[in-house]
Order: structure tokens, then sequence, then C-alpha cells
């Protein structure tokens, strides 16, 4: 197979590799935002036609469903829906599906047929309570997944303003029944059961949805609760000893109320959920940016490694032609360039995960700023190896020494299972800021080497501790070890400049370039009870004599890395 064949199937494998990672991460980004976006322009139209199809509902199972004010009432709810609809087929139909679409979607599915609801009302085949069943199972049919709620933009919120909502409607649905059997004498033990079993539940989901709600929704909440007189006319009017006009006056104010506390809190979760939407944004651009990155990193470390077979193939060209060499020499300056200027920008991009988490205090929200954060740190370390490979330097360095044991941990941070790995152990020394990158890099190599391939219950164990030729860092794991042959390999891999031929070594190659860069040995072996252990001497040379005190160690994050632009 011809070294351009081999460039170009492991160019395809790499990106499908990135195509892979990065679709996943583009379209969640896509989702949240279309999620975002259609309950914002949704919300508002949907709120609307349900309150219109309550109020008709009231009218509709009154004693004179005939009159002008049905009619205009029934021309107001037509006029909601189209309104709604226009909406709905608007620019929002090329979003994706999300809960504010699929809701509305429902919404107006059922109403397709108010038309026959009305006729049966007119017509006298729909009895008043009836008319009142019709209407609720063109609101929410199933009674547990109110229209004007949309579960995907509230967080940890969903579930109480979903009680709040369906709290508020069965209070619509409880007054509405009232209209219907307001001609009636007395009510009839039927009336009572299903008066008691729409107030039981309405104070029931009530009561569950304070947990939930905002706390910049908690006073109004309280204020509600607190108002005992709609209860009181309600326990009035199912005992049959009066109670409708107090009913009337308290049921305008607290359903008034409940539909301010939903706009309001659904409001404030919306806005407290926004954190997430940004992550989902941030995490999409870094992956498929950095993939972008990665691809040409392999583009520029595989032309490299190519220039040699070109150079002995002795192909003649015509004359006057560029040769190919030069060609290549003029542009691996300009792709380093391009990586170093990537690499600042990612840096830049973890500095605002930062700031956010910093601002942040909802625990799930940091917590996803904390996973991207942490899938920042491993793509920053790939771009900084494949620099490394390329023959660059990583525009990241430190201008003052950096405890070892900040940098043992820095390490670990750039693998997957970062947890673990145990860096407890780790003597007080200082390394000089110009070594930081890579010693950092080769350790992660080899701390995730052993994370590998030891079971996955098992700890991965760095310890530190001074040496008379300098510092001796050891990486052990407790998974199968190696063969002596293997271990040959290994040895003759990191000592080789030249890339191995596959994947299989190339993680113990880049152990290998990190240390010549630095002076800093590496050597294999298996451990007396099993499992191998990487034994890595940082000369003297890279340590620095002064050590701060205790109480002024700095860190990784107080010592500023210097980006070259």
């Amino acid at each position: 197979m011809s070294t351009r064949t081999k460039v170009v199937a492991g160019l395809a494998l790499l990106v499908a590799l990135w195509v892979a990672a990065a679709a996943p991460a583009c379209t969640e980004a896509v989702r949240v935002m279309s999620a975002r976006v259609t309950a914002n322009h949704l919300g508002q139209p949907l709120g609307a036609l349900v309150l219109s199809l309550e109020t008709e509902r009231r009218l509709s199972a009154g004693d004179s469903p005939e009159g002008p004010e049905l009619a205009a009432q029934r021309a107001r709810t037509d006029q909601t829906r189209q309104e709604l609809r226009t909406v709905r087929d608007s620019w929002i139909a090329w979003l994706a599906d999300s809960d504010a679409t699929r809701q509305t979607d429902d919404l107006l599915n059922r109403t397709d047929r108010l038309a026959a609801v009305r006729a049966a009302v007119d017509g006298g085949q729909a009895t008043h309570s009836r008319a009142v069943d019709e209407y609720t199972a063109l609101i929410d049919p199933a009674g547990v997944r109110p229209p004007t709620i949309h579960p995907d933009q509230l967080a940890g919120s969903a579930g109480g303003l979903s009680a709040l909502s369906r709290s508020r409607e069965l209070l619509a649905e409880e007054d509405a029944y009232l209209a219907a059997v307001a001609g009636r004498a007395k009510l009839t033990d039927a009336d009572r059961v299903r008066l008691s079993t729409l107030a039981g539940a309405r104070r029931s989901l009530f009561a569950s949805a304070g947990s939930d709600l905002p706390a910049s929704s908690a006073a109004a909440y309280r204020q509600l609760a607190g108002d005992t007189r709609l209860a009181t006319a309600e326990n009035q009017l199912i005992a049959g000893t009066g109670g409708a006009p107090a009913w009337s006056a308290a049921y305008n104010e607290v359903n008034t109320g409940l539909w301010e506390l939903q706009t309001s809190g659904t409001r404030a979760a919306a806005d407290a959920a926004a954190g997430h939407a940004v992550v989902t944004v941030v995490r999409a651009g870094l992956v498929g940016g950095v993939g972008l990155i990665a691809v040409l990193a392999v583009l520029l470390v595989a032309r490299r490694s190519a220039r040699p077979a070109a150079a002995a193939g002795g192909e003649r060209r015509p004359a006057g032609a560029r040769p190919a060499g030069d060609v290549r020499h003029g542009i691996e300056p300009l792709l380093r360039d391009l990586e170093q200027r990537n690499q600042a920008l990612l840096h830049r991009q973890m500095r605002l995960l930062d700031t956010l988490a910093r601002r942040e205090s909802d625990d799930e929200t940091l917590g996803d700023l904390f996973r991207a954060d942490h899938l920042a740190n491993r793509m920053r370390r790939n771009l900084e190896k494949s620099i490394t490979l390329a023959g660059g330097t990583p525009g990241r360095r430190w201008r003052r020494p950096v405890p070892i044991g900040e940098v043992v941990r820095g390490a670990a941070s750039e693998i997957n299972e970062y947890g673990r790995v145990a860096t407890s152990n780790v003597e007080p020394a200082a390394l000089t800021g110009a070594a930081v990158t890579d010693l950092m890099h080769l350790l992660a190599e080899l701390i995730e080497n052993a994370a590998t391939f030891a079971p996955a219950e098992t700890r991965v164990r760095v310890t530190g501790s001074h040496q008379a030729t300098g510092y001796a860092i050891t990486v052990t794991d407790v998974g199968p070890g190696m063969s002596e042959d293997d271990l040959v390999t290994a040895a003759e891999v990191m000592a080789d400049p030249n890339p191995p031929a596959g994947g299989t070594w190339w993680g113990l190659y880049t152990v290998g370039r990190f240390a010549a860069r630095r002076g800093i040995s590496v050597a294999l072996r298996n451990g007396a009870d099993g499992g191998l252990t990487a034994a890595v001497t940082v000369p003297a040379t890279l340590l620095s004599p002064a050590q701060p005190a205790a109480d002024d160690q700095p860190t990784r994050d107080d010592l500023e890395p210097v980006m070259n632009p």
C-alpha cells in the first residue's frame, strides 16, 4: 500500500471518528436552542387558547348556551386558535421538535373537534355536565400534561409548575361544573362527589407544587396558600349551605393569582435553565472545532512522516517545477501557527467555562459545566500533543515554578476516568515552568494507559519522591502487565524518533517524544505482585531549588499560563 493511500485511509478514519463525536453534540445543541426558541414564541398564543377554551366551557355549561355572550366567546376562541396555528406554521416549523411544538400540535389536533362539540351543545345532545367533559377533553384529556408547561425548558421546576398548572385547570373545571348545576334546586349526591373529587385533586396538586417551584415564586405561592376564602366557599357549596356569591369572588382572584404565578414561575425556571443551553452550545463548538483542528494536525504529521519516503523515491519532475518538499516546508509553519492560535482560542474558551461555573448556583448546570470543562481539558491535551508531534512547541507555558503535585493532578484530569487516579502520595517539589506542559502530557499518557488496561474497579496510583539524580514519579496499576518482548518493544518505541507502524504503540511513542524534549527518562517494568509500573525520572535541571512557603504554594490555576498568539 502506498504512503498516499495510507494517509488518505487514516484521514478518512479520523474524519469519521470526528463526525461520530461532533454529530451528537451538535444535534443536542440544535435541540436545546430549538426548544428554547419555540417555547418563547408559542407560549403566549398557547396560553391564550387554553384560557379561551376554559371561558367557552363555562359559558357552554350555563343555563343559556345560545346567548350572545357565548357567540362572542366562540369568535374569540376561533381567533386565538388561528393565531396559534399561524405561529406554528411560520418559520418555527423548520426547527427541531420540542415539548412546545408537540403540545401545540396536540392541542390544535384536539380542537379540530371543536365544531362537533359546539353543535352538540347547540342541539341539546350534550347536557350541561357533558359539555364540561367535552371541553375538558379538548384542553387536557389525560390530566397529566398541561399544554402551557414545557418540561424541556424548566429543568428541576418542571414537576412543580406542571402540578400548579393542573391545579389551576381543575379549579376552572370546578367553576364550569358549578355553572352547569347552578339551575338545580340543590346538588345531588353525584354532584357533591364530583365537586369533592375536583376540590381534593386541586388542593393536593397545589400543595405538592410548592416544593419544586423556583425560589422567586415562593412568596406569591405562600400568599395564595394562606388565602382560605376559596376553600371556605368550596366547603359550603359541597355541604349545601350556600357559598355561591363567595365562590365567584374568591374564584376570580385565585384563578388570576394562579395564572400569574405559573407565568412568572415558568419565566424564572426558563432563565435558570439557560445555563444548560449555553453549556450545550459551547460543548458542541468545542467538539466540532477542536475535532477539525485535530484533523489538520494529523494531516501535518502525515506530511512530515511521508517526507523521507518521497525523498527516497527519487521521482523525476519537469524542469522548473517547484519541489514538493519545498511546498511542505512552506506550509508546515503555517499549519503549526494555526494550531497554536486555535490552542489560544481553546484556552480562552476554558476561561469562559470557568467564569460561567463561578456564576452558576444550580447543581445540575454546574455539573454540566464541569463536564464541558473536563471535555475541553482533554481536547487541549490532544491539540498540544499534535503540535509537539508535528515538531512545534505548544503556546501554553508558565513563568513561575509549579508544584509537581499540581502537575500530577493536572495530568490525571486530562483522562476520561480521572476519578480512579490516586495522587495523594507525592512529595513536595517544584518544576520549572517551561517543563510543565511536557511532563503533564507525558504523565497523562502513562496514566491513561494504566487506567485502560487495569480492571475498571481498581485504582491507578501515582507517587513522587526525591532521589539523588532528580525526582522520581511512578505510575502503578494492577492490570495484566506486559510480556518481556513487549517491554523491549516499548523501550525501543519510546527511544525511536520515528513513529511506529500501526496504532498499537502510538501512546508510548508520544511518551518518548515528550521525554526526549526535556531529557526525562521513562522505564516500564512489571510489578512484583502483578500490574505494570512506569518509572519517570525528572532530571535535577528541571527542578526549581527554591521552595515556596507552605501557605504560599502556587497552583496551576494561580499561575497564569502565557499564550503565544
